[in-house]
């Protein structure tokens, strides 16, 4: 999981180690009132909450042992040849079975994990059941020992949380183990750049180095989310906490404890936001959905007859409000069903059915990098553009039957400001296909000439990404 700037994961001193899997048990019939302590649920749920713990051997002199090698880490004792270090976090019991939740960056490079018990014995994890690095989720199996059975909490439902609600954070933070703290739901829905199908609840429950895994509660004793990172500039809590919904949990835990993997779902389709001039030339009310950018060879959205310069506003039934929505919500469903896509083409909106494919690594494809999709209105005055010779097509990395107009400049500092680097090939221009930069030249006096004060570019980076430009044909 990538972190960016002052997001923390929620890590141990050293690294980290948990497991977890879900199932259902009696959901508490606690409620705290208005006026009333959080005594009553935190000691029912305390008893579900574990430390997760995991060992970290590396062989001296790998490049792993030498980036791990300073804070929080023990150098070797005389004749060692391995480094050994201890990562701890916090995970919850979901099944008396043994089953235990808790993030996959607690445990991702352990070789070995144990789980604390509230009582304080420590148990070495059987296996770990199935983990998924896309939302940060691992299940892991304990054995339960003979006349101490062990406690389970339920999962609630999330999308029942309303901004304000209570909600109380367990964990294990700095190594206090069972540590209650208490605050509101701040925020839901939050994109924090972690992973592609980000959707975090906020809160400013005070949680700290240590929660990850931990579970967050209602004021009924559900997991309503499970602690994953926090902003922070210092590394303690400011009250900036991020959590994963529940039922984004629950889910992901039941294909881990079926499948032992995640069976995302997949159309192949590369996404952008469209930026406010391209969603007045698509004849959008404002800018928002998905504006197709590529359509994958051979993909379920190519069998559906989707098409490059599609908008999707609405997916199975749930709107669609900007690019990085859409990945998720077709990972999130079922493999093999058929999806009801709303999009609007040529300024008509219309339904298609898309069969959702299941994705591997190699096909994912889903919204343009951030930095690709602030589509701003770009001036050509001072930008030129080359026909596509031999040498560039080489220099490229293109076919040697590519078409297309090569963005050069004289002036680069003015192209660096813009979205157009010199590099980038022009492949359509004004919903129709450019093969020479005098072709590209034409449509351009073309949109003058009808007094058009702009125009939409479909470009192809260095990387063979495809994305829309919107440009200005003032030539000052």
């Amino acid at each position: 999981m990538a972190i960016h700037h002052h997001l923390r994961l929620l890590l141990g001193a050293s690294l980290l180690a948990f497991g977890g899997v879900a199932a259902a048990s009696p959901t508490f019939a606690v409620e705290m009132k208005s006026g009333e302590s959080f005594s009553d649920v935190a000691a029912r749920v305390r008893n579900s909450v574990v430390s997760v713990s995991a060992q970290v051997t590396e062989e001296l002199g790998s490049s792993s042992a030498r980036r791990s090698r300073g804070e929080g880490s023990r150098g070797p004792k005389k004749g060692q040849s391995v480094l050994q270090k201890t990562s701890v976090g916090s995970g919850f019991i979901i099944d008396a079975s043994g089953i235990i939740v808790t993030n996959n960056h607690v445990i991702e490079d352990g070789n070995t994990v144990f789980v604390v018990l509230p009582d304080g014995s420590e148990v070495k994890v059987d296996r770990v059941i199935g983990r998924d690095t896309k939302t940060d989720i691992a299940v892991l199996k304990i054995t339960p020992r003979a006349n101490k059975p062990l406690t389970p909490v339920s999962f609630g439902d999330s999308s029942h949380m309303r901004i304000g609600d209570w909600v109380i954070a367990v964990g294990n933070p700095f190594g206090f183990k069972g540590s209650v703290t208490a605050g509101i739901l701040s925020g839901r829905g939050r994109d924090i750049s972690a992973g592609p199908y980000d959707d975090f609840l906020q809160t400013d429950a005070s949680i700290n180095s240590g929660n990850s895994g931990g579970p967050l509660f209602n004021a009924r004793g559900e997991v309503i989310g499970i602690n994953t990172a926090i902003f922070s500039p210092s590394g303690g809590s400011i009250g900036l906490g991020f959590a994963i919904p529940s039922n984004t949990a629950k889910r992901i835990v039941e294909q881990l404890r079926k499948h032992g993997e995640i069976r995302w779902g997949w159309i192949g389709a590369r996404l952008q936001t469209p930026s406010d001039d391209i969603a007045e030339h698509l004849h959008l009310d404002h800018a928002e959905g998905a504006l197709i950018a590529r359509v994958d060879k051979g993909s379920p959205a190519e069998a559906a007859g989707l098409q490059e310069g599609d908008v999707v506003l609405a997916f199975a039934g749930t709107s669609v409000k900007h690019a990085r929505q859409l990945p998720r919500f077709i990972a999130q469903s079922n493999v093999g069903e058929d999806a009801d896509v709303l999009i609007l083409r040529n300024g008509e909106k219309k339904t298609v059915k898309v069969k959702v494919g299941r994705m591997i690594e190699a096909d994912w494809s889903g919204a343009l990098p951030l930095s690709q999709q602030k589509a701003k209105r770009q001036k050509l005055g001072k930008i030129s553009f080359a026909p596509l010779s031999d040498d560039l097509r080489s220099r490229l990395g293109l076919s040697s039957d590519a078409e297309g107009a090569v963005v050069s400049a004289d002036e680069s500092r003015v192209v660096a400001r813009g979205n157009l680097n010199p590099g980038d090939v022009v492949i359509e221009a004004a919903h129709g296909p450019v093969r020479t930069a005098d072709e590209l030249d034409q449509r351009l006096t073309q949109l003058r000439a009808l007094s058009r004060s702009q125009a939409t570019l479909t470009v192809r980076d260095a990387s063979g990404a495809i994305r829309f430009e919107s440009v200005s044909l003032d030539q000052d």
